[in-house]
């Protein structure tokens, strides 16, 4: 008899997320006789995952039931927790998100969550996301939606907004700050507490302590300085690999705003005008363009990893991925208190964005659910990069919910990356119309 929960991993043949979350499930102790329930539309990838993650059972001896589906209902069926990873368009859509833009001059690092490309995947992603959501309320009312979908403030404010499901967004760009501080202070990572508040991929820290003593001027100056792009590059002897954390456009913004911007380089320039378009400014930041290209062959290299461990040409990992997933479905299951990064709708926890808007915050996570916890008002300078952003993609949900053409383009005027353009209009419509 299984006494823990039921999983259901909606884009469970994702070969990057696929190995890390069924392996962090089966070592979790506190998620011991569960069942994780991998579904996907792609047979063939599903097919792949379900095989690593037999082998991995085994290896690791895990108490853990691993079961697959193609139908979304079976998956979804009395689930306590829905883990949700997918891609609508796939790689296909992605390089028409960036590769239209590109033509009219506009240059996106990532192309996911802000910028034309952010924009039009949202507007894909929405009604799958909100239909999924909807099943939920048929099949398992009272689970918790853990969304790991980009863009992810969208598509976690759009199932808040049209359903009763609870949602919660989980990103892991704070870890690299934070490993960054734990190195610069020679501390290790639990002793080095932040605050930090925003929206997903535009997060900021406006305070730093290490073991209790407030280091926040001494971090920034020395951030401002340029150590922690020597730190982050120390160790990277000059690769040029889009993913590297380069801390060019963070150094500057920590420079200019005093307040640090805590996601990676290639997420943080696109919410803001000026330092993309121009390839000096480009070069100057060290700001790395993520192409189709470099994410074909990831995901080709991916694919072939996890092949090569079903065939047991390369051992299985046993140890645990630096993700907090499992240990957060673990909290909201045993009752355990755990605080994590998350987002979720703004309840008060930053008090000068509008309520029910999806915010980033520290959050308490346990048997009731997940709480944000308070920040409070962020800086001024900071909130006036951070308001514009949020508004938008308030209108970018409501466009997409409802598929009003007229405000999509009104909030496609509003991003920084496109601005008020004479081409804007011919930009959006060709976009628009390849979106299938």
């Amino acid at each position: 008899m299984h006494s823990g929960p039921k999983i259901a991993f909606v884009g469970g043949g994702s070969y990057q997320w696929g190995p890390k979350i069924i392996l962090d499930v089966a070592l979790n102790e506190g998620l011991r006789g569960g069942t994780l329930v991998l579904h996907d539309i792609n047979a063939g990838a599903l097919e792949d995952m379900f095989d690593w993650g037999q082998k991995a059972i085994e290896r690791t001896n895990a108490d853990l039931k691993l079961e697959k589906t193609l139908r979304p209902e079976e998956a979804l069926w009395g689930a306590d927790f829905v883990v949700l990873s997918i891609s609508t368009g796939g790689l296909e859509a992605t390089a028409l998100d960036l590769e239209i833009p590109a033509r009219y001059g506009v240059v996106q690092t990532v192309g996911d969550t802000v910028g034309p490309g952010g924009l039009f995947r949202g507007l894909r992603n929405i009604p799958v996301v909100v239909e999924i959501a909807r099943a939920m309320e048929k099949y398992c009312p009272n689970a918790v939606l853990l969304n790991l979908t980009n863009p992810l403030t969208v598509l976690t404010r759009a199932v808040t907004k049209a359903t009763s499901i609870r949602a919660v967004g989980l990103c892991h760009e704070l870890f690299s700050t934070l490993g960054m501080l734990s190195k610069m202070f020679d501390a290790p990572e639990e002793a080095i507490n932040v605050r930090v508040a925003g929206i997903n991929h535009f997060i900021w820290v406006t305070e730093v302590s290490v073991q209790g003593r407030d280091v926040t001027s001494e971090a920034f100056r020395r951030i401002s300085g340029g150590e922690a792009r020597e730190i982050s590059l120390s160790d990277t002897d000059g690769n040029t690999d889009p993913f590297v954390n380069t801390w060019g456009i963070r150094t500057e913004l920590c420079r200019l705003y005093s307040y640090l911007p805590a996601a990676g380089d290639r997420h943080v320039c696109e919410f803001l005008p000026g330092y993309l378009q121009d390839e000096r400014e480009r070069e100057r930041l060290d700001l790395r363009v993520t192409t189709v290209d470099v994410r074909r062959e990831k995901l080709a290299e991916d694919k072939e990893r996890v092949r090569r461990m079903i065939r047991g040409d390369e051992p299985i990992p046993t140890g645990r991925s630096r993700e907090e997933i499992s240990d957060i479905i673990a909290a909201m299951w045993t009752g355990e208190n755990s605080v994590n990064i998350v987002n979720l709708p703004n309840a008060g926890q930053v008090r000068d964005l509008p309520l029910g808007a999806v915010v980033e915050t520290y959050g308490a996570l346990n048997g009731t659910g997940a709480s944000g916890i308070v920040f409070g008002e962020l800086p001024p300078p900071v909130a006036a990069l951070v308001h514009p952003h949020v508004f938008n993609q308030e209108a970018i949900v409501e466009a997409g919910s409802t598929g009003d053409r007229d405000l999509a383009f009104r909030a496609f005027l509003n991003d920084p990356l496109v601005g008020n353009r004479p081409d804007a209009r011919e930009m959006f419509e060709e976009m628009l119309e390849v979106q299938s």
